[in-house]
């Protein structure tokens, strides 16, 4: 299902307002502008749920109203643009900043007002979805666990995938948002830099993709034994134990109070790892990602997209058509001719 955004300030907008024929007044006024804006809302859930990114054909146009209620849209007041555009006899296309570096489609002749500019494009709307389906991947998401090694990419902590409410938590991440590109541009990132990072690349951002580093292997423990007085066998001096008096097998002969002290120091000299007793993990050094995407060096792929501005559903202007999901639309996804 589409969703329709519109802005929440709509109906005390001067356009809106204006919505009635020159010289009508009173109930006669109202009647003219609320059909206007009935027919107004219903070209905007066509184009919401056919995607077609603000553009609309005549016979839809036709269906939703009048020839009246068609002019009123199509009409241009107090100094502000109609909230419908419609392309001239010719094929030429109106003027208007909306419509700037977009190419009007064939077999349209209706573009809504500003729709771009509160609604994403038929293409972020295929990111979109491609993305939620990558994060309902499990087989997915366990690969980018296996690779980072539960690790942040952004700032090398070690993530919690059970915690759900902190920023320690584990999350994922598209390094790339405009892109759907499986491994290439999924990675473990923990929630405040998820957060912090928003709907923006890491350049975006003022953050760096940090290489991925293999998962940590557990070292063997380390274990201190006591060394064991040999018995003195030299002379006969040794005194006969009385069963009060006597060791048992499994006690062996106590160290003295030097050979505890050089114990001590031994055990000092070996610090815990991160996985237990051990030898230290060592730290890995993390560097800037600029090589090409690989399995092992996930990043944002090439981007296609000439101008990506800082968040893509306020987009003044956009190319059209653009990517779909990462990559070039193909010419047997679009419908048959008569179709739409």
């Amino acid at each position: 299902m589409s969703w329709l955004k519109t802005d929440d300030r709509a109906a005390m907008s001067a356009k809106v307002r204006g919505l009635h024929d020159p010289g009508a007044t009173g109930e006669r006024a109202k009647e003219q502008r609320c059909a206007a804006i009935g027919h107004w809302y219903q070209i905007l859930t066509w184009v919401a749920g056919e995607r077609s990114d603000g553009f609309v054909t005549a016979d839809v146009v036709d269906l939703f109203g009048t020839k009246a209620t068609t002019t009123r849209l199509l009409r241009a007041k107090f100094d502000r643009a109609p909230l419908l555009h419609k392309i001239t006899v010719n094929g030429t296309p109106p003027v208007c900043p909306c419509l700037d570096g977009r190419a009007w489609p064939k077999d349209y002749e209706y573009a809504v007002h500003d729709y771009l500019d509160y609604n994403p494009t038929r293409t972020e709307n295929d990111v979109h979805r491609a993305k939620k389906r990558e994060l309902r991947d499990a087989a997915l998401k366990l690969a980018a666990r296996e690779r980072d090694a539960d690790t942040c990419r952004y700032c090398a902590k070690v993530c919690k995938f059970s915690d759900r409410t902190s920023d320690n938590g584990l999350t994922f991440d598209h390094v790339d948002p405009l892109v759907a590109d499986g491994i290439n541009n999924l990675v473990v990132a923990c929630r405040g830099c998820n957060r912090r990072k928003g709907r923006r690349t890491p350049a975006e951002a003022g953050m760096i993709l940090l290489d991925s580093r293999p998962a940590p292997t557990a070292a063997p423990p380390t274990t201190v034994t006591s060394p064991v007085t040999a018995p003195d066998t030299t002379t006969d001096t040794t005194p006969v134990a009385t069963p009060d008096t006597a060791p048992r097998p499994d006690q062996g002969t106590a160290p003295s109070p030097e050979q505890q002290h050089d114990q001590a120091r031994s055990r000092d000299r070996v610090s815990p790892g991160r996985d237990g007793d051990g030898p230290a993990a060592s730290t890995p050094t993390h560097s800037h990602d600029t090589g090409s995407p690989s399995p092992t060096r996930p990043g944002p792929p090439p981007s296609r997209t000439p101008h990506r501005p800082a968040s893509p559903y306020l987009r003044q202007s956009r190319p059209f058509p653009e990517l779909h999901a990462g990559h070039p639309p193909r010419p047997e996804d679009d419908p048959p001719a008569g179709s739409r």
